[in-house]
């Protein structure tokens, strides 16, 4: 097989196989395992309605990844202990023209924008004595690895039940080499939560990010990467 089609399958299987889920448990929590089996190797504890993401399953376990407290985790816990963010309603995609998404039913619409990288409106460091780019505008930056994005996100826009949702700047920031082809949106009506999702990067410096829309307002963004 070609080696360039070999890779651009295995990034896909990865991007379909890796999800966001939420922890749901009758307990109100789950065990975090350092293996994949019951035993005396509990290394933390999650309270339900905590956001995960795993790669891969072995048997009846899922291998997480999940921040906490500024860190970043991993571990085993039970497949049934949580809840898949594709099990709630999928907001169909509705059209994917000139850098604008739009995903859309009878109640909800969402309109993800996309816009051209300009390096002269943004503060580049480099490592030093090298061409590697470490930070823009003074934080560390997804999308790209060390390289100069080309495109970035330009805005997105919320209706639900005509209700405008406020999506502050700081949900966009150092998020580049947006993939708008990748994006889904997953509404969980009982709860009135939406859940907005893409999986982003040059080909490099992948990343899967996350919008969490609660009770239509703007509650905060999960990002992971390195994958």
């Amino acid at each position: 097989m070609n080696k360039l089609l070999y890779f651009f399958l295995l990034l896909n299987f990865n991007f379909c196989f890796s999800q966001f889920a939420i922890i749901k448990d009758t307990d109100g929590f789950v065990n975090v395992r350092n293996t994949p089996k019951k035993a005396n190797n509990i290394s933390d504890k999650l309270n339900n309605g905590f956001i995960i993401y795993y790669f891969k399953q072995k048997n009846n376990w899922l291998s997480i990844y999940y921040k906490k407290n500024g860190k970043e985790l991993n571990g085993f816990i039970y497949k049934d202990k949580v809840k898949y963010i594709y099990d709630y309603k999928s907001i169909p995609l509705k059209s994917n023209t000139n850098g604008q998404v739009i995903l859309e039913n009878n109640t909800l619409k969402i309109e993800v924008k996309e816009t051209n990288f300009v390096k002269e409106k943004h503060k580049l460091n480099y490592l030093k004595n090298s061409s590697v780019l470490n930070k823009i505008d003074g934080s560390a930056f997804l999308g790209t690895d060390g390289g100069i994005p080309k495109r970035e996100y330009k805005s997105i826009e919320i209706k639900i039940n005509n209700i405008k949702v406020e999506i502050p700047k700081t949900a966009l920031q150092n998020l580049y080499e947006p993939n708008l082809q990748n994006t889904k949106a997953n509404y969980d009506e009982l709860n009135d939560i939406l859940y907005i999702q893409s999986s982003n990067s040059d080909g490099a410096g992948g990343y899967d990010i996350m919008w969490i829309i609660d009770k239509k307002k703007f509650k905060n963004r999960v990002e992971f990467y390195g994958f």
